[in-house]
This record gives structure tokens, sequence and C-alpha cells, in this order.
């Protein structure tokens, strides 16, 4: 019987940490934020995106999510750069996705779209939509940047270029 026990307990804890999810929440253990897939176009709007990715955080977080995407939709080194918007035909972005800083890891879908207003250096010009066109299959550059109670001068951060279907 005590053989049973024991088989139960480690297959369940060997569940847990199959599913990425520690036991435990550690608000001590490192934050972190990693795109883990393409992004996906939503077929009813084209300037809303889906990134999927995986986060731990701890404390009060905030999040910033982004694709931007050159005219002909390719790897463009360019976009890495400070200022890229200026050559991006399509850019959607958000800072109201819900985070979990439980210090768990979590997988979440974080939605953009082109909703916040576009600020230039003489402060908000207007909507987004008034300036970058929509999401289109293609390579894209996303940027996500999460700050939390660890990370609250600088975030913790990923930006990678993905597919965008």
């Amino acid at each position: 019987m005590k053989l049973r026990s024991a088989a139960i307990v480690l297959a369940a804890a060997g569940a847990l940490l199959a599913a990425g999810a520690p036991a435990y929440a550690d608000p001590a253990a490192p934050t972190f934020i990693k795109s883990t897939g393409n992004v996906r176009i939503d077929p009813a709007n084209p300037r809303v995106g889906y990134i999927p990715a995986q986060y731990r955080c701890s404390g009060e977080g905030g999040l910033w999510a982004s694709v931007k995407q050159v005219a002909n939709r390719s790897r463009d080194p360019r976009l890495l750069e400070e200022g890229s918007s200026r050559i991006s035909a399509a850019w959607s972005d958000s800072h109201r996705n819900a985070l979990n800083c439980d210090g768990r890891v979590h997988f979440a879908v974080f939605t953009v779209d082109q909703l916040e207003p576009y600020y230039t250096d003489e402060g908000p010009a207007g909507p987004k939509s008034d300036f970058f066109g929509p999401l289109r299959l293609g390579s894209g550059y996303v940027q996500l940047c999460l700050f939390d109670d660890q990370y609250t001068d600088f975030p913790a951060s990923d930006m990678v270029f993905r597919t965008v279907a």
C-alpha cells in the first residue's frame, strides 16, 4: 500500500514538472518572458494578432507586447533599431494584457492591436490604424517587455522575429 501511495505522489509531481509549472510559487524566482510560437492574425480583424508566450513574474506586473512588419513582410534587421516604427508598414501593440504575477510559470496568449495611440516626438498623433496597415503573412518582429517587482527600471524582455500567419 505504501508503494502505491508513493507512486501516486511521484506521478503527480512528475505531471507538474512536465507541465512546466513549479509545485509551489516562489516570489524570488527569476522573472522572465519568452515568445513560444508564431503570431496568429485574427481572421475577423487583421490589425489584431495573438502572441503565445511563457512567463513568470512576482508582485505588481505590467506587459508591453508588440509586432512590427515592414512592407515586404521580411526579417528586416532595421526593425531591431530604436525608432523602427518609421519603417514599419504594420504595427500592432498593447499595454493592456493581464498578467498573473504569483511567482509561478504561466503560459498565455497576448493580444496586440492598433487601438492605442501612435506617439510622435510631439505627442499622441492619433490611432495606429491611421498610420499603419494590417498584419499580413510573413515575418514580424515581436517584442515582449515585462515589468514586475524585480524589474522596475528595465523590463525582462524577449525580442525575436516570428512567423506571422
